[in-house]
C-alpha cells in the first residue's frame, strides 16, 4: 500500500516554497512582479461572512429495520485569526434546521485552518487533516495531530483528482468541473474497514472555489455481536448509521 507522511508533505512544502523563491528571483530580474499562490489551496476558500448550507439525510438501521430524519446545516465563517501556531485560522459556525422555513439554531462551531501544506479541521476539540497538499496518490493519517493517531480508520487518500462531480438535490443537480475525493481505504486496500462482517467508509467531495459540496459516511455491522452462527449478508444490516450533506447553497 502506497502511503506519505506528514513529514513527506513538509518536505515537499519545502521544495515548493524554494521553487516559488527560484520564481521570484528570475522575475526580479526581468522587472516583473509575480504573485506566487500556494498549490490547490482553493479546493478549500474560507472568507469572513462566507456561509453554505447543506441538506442532510441521516439514516439508522437497527435489525434491518431502517428509519430517516432529514434537516439543513449552515456553516457560516464568523471570525479569522492566527492560532498560537502562526497559522491562519477560520472559526465557522454550524447551525441546524429541520426545514428551509424554520429559523437557525447554532449546533457546533468549527475551527479551519488552511494552509499551502494541508487543511486542518477541528470538530468537538479535535483535528484531523482534511486535505494535503499538493495533491498526490497514497494515504495520509488525518489523526497525525490529535491523540487518536493510532486509529486505522482515520485513513485517508484522493481517489479522484480534478475530475467533475454531480450533486443531486431533490429535483435540483449541480455538475462541479474540478473535484478532489478524498475516502477511507476500500476493501482490497485494508479489509479492516471493509469486510463480510463491518462496512465503514468516509467520502468527501471538494470543487475548485467552492469548497466542500458533498460529504458522506457509513458505518455497517451485519451479524449482532457475538453471534457466531450468523452469515453475513450485504442485504441485512444488523446495525449501521448513515450520513449525507449536499451542498445546496452558498454564499456571502
Amino acid at each position: 500500500m502506497l502511503r506519505y507522511s506528514l513529514v513527506e508533505s513538509w518536505i515537499s512544502g519545502r521544495s515548493f516554497l524554494a521553487a516559488a523563491f527560484l520564481a521570484l528571483v528570475v522575475a526580479g530580474c526581468k522587472n516583473e512582479t509575480v504573485k506566487v499562490e500556494p498549490a490547490d489551496t482553493n479546493y478549500y476558500p474560507l472568507a469572513v461572512g462566507d456561509f453554505r448550507v447543506y441538506n442532510v439525510t441521516d439514516t439508522v438501521w437497527t435489525r434491518n429495520v431502517k428509519t430517516y430524519n432529514q434537516f439543513q446545516f449552515r456553516e457560516r465563517v464568523a471570525e479569522e485569526y492566527v492560532d498560537e501556531t502562526g497559522r491562519q485560522t477560520f472559526r465557522v459556525i454550524r447551525s441546524r434546521r429541520t426545514t428551509a422555513t424554520d429559523p437557525w439554531v447554532d449546533d457546533s462551531v468549527l475551527v479551519v485552518s488552511p494552509a499551502a501544506g494541508n487543511v486542518l479541521v477541528t470538530r468537538n476539540n479535535l483535528r484531523r487533516v482534511e486535505l494535503i497538499f499538493p495533491v498526490r496518490q497514497g494515504f495520509w493519517n488525518a489523526n497525525a495531530f490529535n491523540n487518536m493517531s493510532g486509529i486505522k480508520e482515520e485513513n485517508l487518500r484522493y481517489t479522484r483528482i480534478n475530475e467533475p462531480f454531480t450533486t443531486t438535490a431533490g429535483s435540483t443537480s449541480v455538475t462541479y468541473p474540478k473535484t478532489l475525493i478524498t475516502s477511507t481505504p476500500d476493501e482490497r486496500e485494508d479489509p479492516t474497514y471493509i469486510n463480510a462482517f463491518y462496512y465503514f467508509r468516509v467520502r468527501q467531495v471538494y470543487a475548485l472555489g467552492e469548497g466542500p459540496v458533498f460529504r458522506s459516511r457509513r458505518r455497517f455491522e451485519y451479524c449482532e455481536p457475538g453471534n457466531g452462527s450468523c452469515i453475513p449478508s450485504l442485504n441485512v444490516i444488523y446495525r449501521g448509521t448513515a450520513r449525507t450533506e449536499v451542498l445546496v447553497e452558498k454564499g456571502r
